[in-house]
C-alpha cells in the first residue's frame, strides 16, 4: 500500500491556472493606503455612509480614514454591549458613532466581494491554511483558464477578514495582527 496518495488532478489543474497569475502589492488602478498593525484583530467593517473602516480587536475598537489610513478614533474597552456577535453588528465610535457597522471576521459575516465596476476578489486555499486573495477586473475569474491576465494575486496569508467597502472604492484584507487597505485611484 503506497504511503503517499497520488496528487489530485483537479488540484494540479487549479495550481496550474493560479500559478500563471502575477503577484503584486496593489491591483492596477488602485493604491495602497496603509498596512497597519493591530494586535488581536478579530473583526472589521466599513461604514455605509462615510469613508471609514472600523477595526475590532481584543484591545477595543479603532476607526481608520479610508483615504489617508489615519486612525481617527480609538476606544480601548475590550468588551461591551457595543458588539453583537450574533447579528454581526458593532456600534461605531468617533465620526461613525451613530452608525451600526456590519462586520466580518472571526464571528463570521462578510463584505461585498464585487464592485459595480466589474471587479471582484476571490479567496482560495490550495495550500491551506494559507489563503490567496486574487483581484480580478472585467468580470473575470482567477479560477477560469484564460482569465489570468485580468487578475492579480494581492495577498497570501492566514486571512481573517476581507472584502470591498459598500461603495466599492475601498478594499481590505486582514489577519490577526494587521490589515491592509487599498483605495481606487
Amino acid at each position: 500500500m503506497p504511503i503517499f496518495k497520488k496528487k489530485d488532478s483537479n488540484l494540479e489543474r487549479l495550481e496550474n491556472i493560479l500559478g500563471k497569475i502575477k503577484d503584486a502589492d496593489t491591483p492596477e488602478g488602485w493604491e495602497k493606503v496603509t498596512s497597519a498593525a493591530v494586535g488581536g484583530l478579530t473583526d472589521l467593517g466599513f461604514s455605509k455612509s462615510n469613508p471609514y473602516l472600523l477595526i475590532i480587536s481584543s484591545q477595543g475598537r479603532g476607526v481608520f480614514d479610508c483615504n489617508t489610513g489615519e486612525k481617527v478614533a480609538r476606544d480601548d474597552e475590550s468588551y461591551g454591549e457595543w458588539f453583537n456577535e450574533r447579528e454581526l453588528k458593532c456600534r461605531g465610535i468617533g465620526p461613525i458613532e451613530s452608525e451600526e457597522i456590519l462586520t466580518t471576521g472571526l464571528q463570521g459575516g462578510g463584505l461585498p466581494m464585487t464592485t459595480l465596476h466589474g471587479e471582484s476578489i476571490e479567496v482560495v486555499a490550495p495550500n491551506w491554511p494559507t489563503y490567496d486573495m486574487y483581484f480580478c477586473k472585467d468580470y473575470k475569474s482567477a479560477l477560469i483558464e484564460g482569465h489570468g491576465s485580468y487578475c492579480t494575486k494581492i495577498d497570501s496569508e492566514h486571512l481573517r477578514a476581507y472584502g470591498f467597502s459598500w461603495c466599492g472604492n475601498y478594499l481590505v484584507s486582514a489577519i490577526g495582527s494587521d490589515f491592509t487597505l487599498w483605495k481606487r485611484l
